[in-house]
């Protein structure tokens, strides 16, 4: 089982060899969610979260989930997960 602090060593893996295609400099929030099989970070730029500058916000629609048993970390979209994403509960995943 993979803890939420592996989760987010494997997220940052992740944006290393995929880095996203956001405005700012990249964050990665310590709020996120989870349910039995995955966690959902939340992420985007410095400036939006941190600062609270509406223009970095991301219009992008994916989101990222990482397999709670195997680690791996796979990229969608969000409107399909739509109702996975509602049903998740906070989860405190810090630095």
């Amino acid at each position: 089982m993979v803890s939420p602090s592996e989760a987010r060593q494997l997220l940052v893996a992740y944006f290393a060899e995929h880095p996203p295609a956001i405005s700012g400099e990249l964050y990665i929030d310590p709020e996120w969610h989870e349910d039995a099989d995955d966690y959902l970070p939340t992420w985007g730029s410095r400036e939006f979260f941190v600062d609270g500058d509406t223009s970095y916000g991301r219009w992008d629609n994916s989101a990222i989930f990482i397999d709670k048993r195997t680690g791996e970390v796979r990229s969608d979209l969000h409107t399909p997960n739509f109702d996975k994403i509602r049903a998740m509960t906070p989860v405190a995943v810090p630095e």
